[in-house]
């Protein structure tokens, strides 16, 4: 999943997406993946605009120095790891994404240091609550405020939104005071301040605007690093606490457009910001160019970044490539992580995999990471979504369970999405740390759960979870196990009724209520019946459905008494619209 708040192409997006082992790093680019290249036409190449600062800076007297950054990054028994230069600890980064999402217009943003919108007293009462439960980390989105005179940067006036940034400086400190780290990452160069029209300069026939162009030409890589230029130097001028910045993001999840110049072209040469030309008729030399161009773009960034904050860590966020492994995420976005483990200049890197969708282990393989050991790799954003997980229990068990698998993938620190929870208006909301009296916040915190990759310990009231389960059919990739795993995953049977599905609790039982989660396509008139018996015996049925039913709706059978005696519990469905399936079937415990 991923959250994107840029005003160009989305207002505000949340996508489903999604460290150490035995085997040797990988030292070769694998296979290159099918890139779209249908015909187009290659016009004549524009004279790009010379590189130019959008922020005059008047002669200083004084320049202050910035604070070392506290956590540092070192190689032990071969295997990176972040550590505190104070104590020599190792540290693991566990925390959460703090945003404040709010109406804007007609859609929302995240305005969690808007000018107007920011609130010291709130922050400081959050970070309070997390520094007690035990975390260490939080991530904040320093840009995705734009397009208002309370944003970063303001339509026509050039450089930084000095009022915002006293908001930054702020937060830095109440981080500070609480012992929290900051993850501070980018979303995108800021539309005004001047660093968009610089950045948008760079693009032509050839490269497409706002992404392509940005990250692949010299004006765009310009516009990038003036941004960070005058956000340090901002910072370092109001003298922020540096030691409490974790690292610096270059950007939230980082992509190209497929579809887009120069990786739609199939024919002709371009020449990047790096100055190397590529042939636009050969897939591998696309790749390259992409690896290239993110290579030399993190390494001019970063190089800027170290003149003036040299002990900072620099990082870079992305969700998960589609390849090898077929992921179906973003289709007209693209993402190849692999080949810069070994060579983009990132002392970390960022992958963001959330539960609910494709394994684990599929989506490592396509970050590329299995078996990596040069740099420490956290997740950055993981988090259960809405509707993936029927309340916030079974998505702090999933959440748990997700992050105990990633240890052995080589993950060195989780970062949960998010303290609160996105307005579900702009779909796939996650669970947030204030939901339901605040236990997710509790199922992660590091004060209950010393160990991350410990097995998940939140106790479920739902009798049927992991419970043995058959059915009368289903489909290879969905079978009837999807009923009791606490997620949205579907049994679909693969035909219209009748069907039956049963689960076996394994020993008598009392209870107090069940719940049918509809799995349906299309909606229409349905009817379903629910049995249950002991033991031994026949079965007996306790309620009929019938009505319009329609996907994720909620069929409840709570008896004025509770159910005693019983082990199987059976749903046969007798009419339906659609191919008889469900995606959780929970017998409630009094």
């Amino acid at each position: 999943m991923r959250q994107q708040f840029s005003t160009r192409a989305v207002s505000l997006l949340i996508v489903l997406l999604f460290g150490a082992c035995a085997s040797p790093p990988p030292t070769s680019i694998p296979p290159t993946p099918p890139l779209p290249l249908p015909t187009a036409a290659i016009p004549t190449p524009t004279q790009l605009p010379p590189t130019t600062s959008p922020t005059a800076r008047p002669a200083r007297t004084e320049t202050p120095i910035p604070v070392a950054h506290r956590i540092g990054i070192r190689i032990v028994n071969g295997t990176s790891e972040f550590f505190d230069r104070q104590t020599n600890a190792r540290f693991v980064p566990r925390g959460v994404n703090y945003f404040y999402i709010v109406p804007v217009g007609t859609g929302f943003q995240d305005r969690v240091l808007g000018v107007g919108v920011y609130d010291k007293k709130r922050v400081a009462a959050d970070f309070q609550a997390l520094a007690r439960a035990g975390y260490n980390s939080v991530r904040v989105f320093i840009d995705s405020c734009q397009g208002g005179s309370g944003c970063i940067a303001q339509a026509g006036v050039r450089g930084l939104n000095a009022p915002y940034l006293d908001n930054l400086v702020e937060m830095m400190q109440l981080a500070k005071e609480n012992g929290i780290y900051l993850l501070l990452t980018s979303n995108d160069i800021p539309d005004d301040g001047g660093y968009g029209d610089l950045a948008n300069s760079g693009s032509n026939a050839f490269f497409a605007g706002y992404r392509n162009a940005h990250f692949l030409t010299a004006p765009g890589v310009s516009a990038m690093k003036n941004y960070w230029h005058d956000l340090l130097s901002e910072l370092i001028e109001r003298r922020a606490p540096f030691d409490a910045v974790l690292g610096w993001s270059l950007l939230n999840e980082q992509w190209f457009f497929k579809k887009q110049p120069p990786l739609s072209l199939n024919k002709g040469q371009v020449t990047t910001a790096n100055g190397q030309t590529y042939d636009l008729s050969s897939a591998e030399q696309k790749r390259q160019m992409l690896r290239d161009g993110i290579v030399f773009l993190t390494t001019e960034v970063r190089d800027e970044i170290r003149k003036l904050d040299p002990t900072a860590l620099v990082t870079m966020g992305f969700f998960v490539p589609a390849y090898p492994n077929p992921i179906d995420v973003a289709p007209d976005w693209y993402v190849d992580t692999a080949p810069l483990l070994m060579s983009a200049p990132l002392d970390f890197f960022d992958f963001h995999a959330y539960p609910g969708g494709a394994k684990l282990r599929p989506l490592a393989e396509n970050f590329g990471m299995i078996g990596y050991k040069q740099k420490p790799i956290v997740m950055g954003e993981v988090g259960a979504f809405i509707s993936k997980y029927n309340s916030a229990e079974s998505a702090a068990r999933a959440v748990q369970g997700w992050i105990a698998d990633s240890c052995e993938l080589g993950f060195d620190g989780w970062l949960y999405w998010g303290y609160y929870r996105a307005p579900e208006a702009i779909g796939d909301a996650t669970w947030g740390f204030t939901d339901a009296n605040g236990l997710l916040l509790k199922a992660l915190a590091p004060t209950n759960r010393p160990d991350p990759c410990a097995a998940p310990n939140v106790p479920s009231s739902n009798l049927a979870l992991g419970k043995p389960v058959k059915a009368s059919n289903a489909l290879p990739d969905k079978p009837p196990q999807n009923v009791v795993d606490g997620s949205a995953n579907e049994w679909i049977s693969g035909g219209g009724p009748t069907q039956w599905i049963e689960i076996d609790l394994q020993k008598p039982a009392t209870v107090r209520s069940i719940r049918l989660v509809v799995a349906q396509y299309p909606d229409g008139e349905t009817v379903h019946r629910l049995f249950v018996k002991g033991s031994s015996g026949q079965y007996h049925l306790e309620r009929e459905f019938s009505g319009f039913t329609s996907d994720n709706q909620v069929l409840e059978y709570a008896p004025d008494a509770p159910l005693t005696n019983i082990r199987f519990v059976r749903v046969e469905t007798v009419s339906s619209p659609s191919w008889v399936a469900w995606k959780e079937i929970e017998v409630i415990a009094p």
